[in-house]
């Protein structure tokens, strides 16, 4: 199901073994007013229908971001994403990130720093090169399989 879309943010719900989950995909070089509002947007949608999206006994929830195609994110974006987005995320009850690194070398190395070593913290994020990776990573996560 297509929650948006934008030329350069998709967001879709998808499911992995009846599990639903969102999908952002992201594409191309992103001024900073244009990529907080597109943040901004996503938040309100997440706000408005992740109650409805998530199963009545799902207690863990993903959000994927494939990135494969970002070119450009700024350090302020970043930095912006860590400190004041994902406890946001983490407020409306996600509790897995994982992000498809970019092909782009400058822009993984930047979405990298948003991955999180942690695996005990209530929001975890993680970079993964491809998108079956990252699914399994959320279905074998022990407190996912207990809890879904």
């Amino acid at each position: 199901m297509r929650l948006y879309t934008h030329p350069k943010l998709r967001i879709t719900v998808e499911e992995i073994d009846g599990i639903p989950y969102i999908k952002e995909v992201w594409r191309g070089i992103f001024n900073p007013i244009v990529f907080r509002d597109l943040i901004g947007n996503s938040f309100q949608i997440y706000k408005k229908h992740l109650s409805n999206i998530r199963l009545e006994h799902q207690n863990k929830f993903l959000l994927l971001g494939d990135t494969r195609d970002l070119e450009l994110i700024r350090d302020e974006e970043v930095d912006w994403i860590n400190k004041v987005v994902n406890p946001q995320y983490e407020a409306l009850g996600i509790t897995h990130q994982a992000i498809i690194a970019p092909i782009s070398q400058y822009a993984s190395g930047k979405v990298n720093e948003v991955n999180t070593d942690e695996n005990y913290l209530h929001f975890i994020t993680k970079l993964f090169k491809d998108e079956n990776s990252a699914l399994q990573w959320f279905l074998t996560d022990n407190r996912v399989k207990s809890n879904i």
